[in-house]
């Protein structure tokens, strides 16, 4: 699994690979942050908490704590509100895949949560002893 990496203004664990959410904003075609940002809600959520996050743009607690996946990548709740939002850049290669599995018409019913989450706590173990090599990282010349 690769994980897409929090933004600088996020809360929380980041990694050397973090941008900057307000300098990467209206990236997405408003076609392709809905195309993704649906793609992002049908997959399984792997972890949640009750309470939660702040979006830094306003500062509201207005994003539900969630950990998604599609069995190959990770995202939270706030890279789909980003998404939806503020149509954020996302890593290319993520981009790409969300496309590939949309024409493909993937079946997110084939997705074992109880695997998915398994398979997590195990990369988490890693990324507290400073591993990164799970993070994907973006690519910021492809889309300028």
């Amino acid at each position: 699994m690769k994980i897409l990496p929090r933004y600088i203004e996020d809360e929380g664990g980041k990694c050397t690979s973090s941008i900057s959410l307000v300098d990467n904003l209206d990236v997405l075609s408003v076609e392709d942050a809905h195309a993704i940002a649906n793609y992002m809600e049908s997959c399984t959520v792997i972890d949640e908490w009750l309470s939660n996050i702040r979006d830094p743009i306003t500062k509201q607690f207005s994003i539900p704590s969630k950990t998604w996946s599609d069995g190959v990548y990770v995202w939270d709740s706030s890279h789909i509100h980003y998404v939806k939002n503020y149509r954020v850049r996302l890593p290319g290669q993520f981009v790409d895949h969300v496309k590939y599995r949309v024409a493909l018409g993937f079946d997110f019913k084939t997705l074992m949560k109880d695997a998915l989450r398994a398979e997590f706590e195990l990369i988490l173990d890693k990324l507290l002893n400073g591993d990164e090599s799970f993070y994907v990282t973006y690519d910021v010349k492809r889309f300028n």
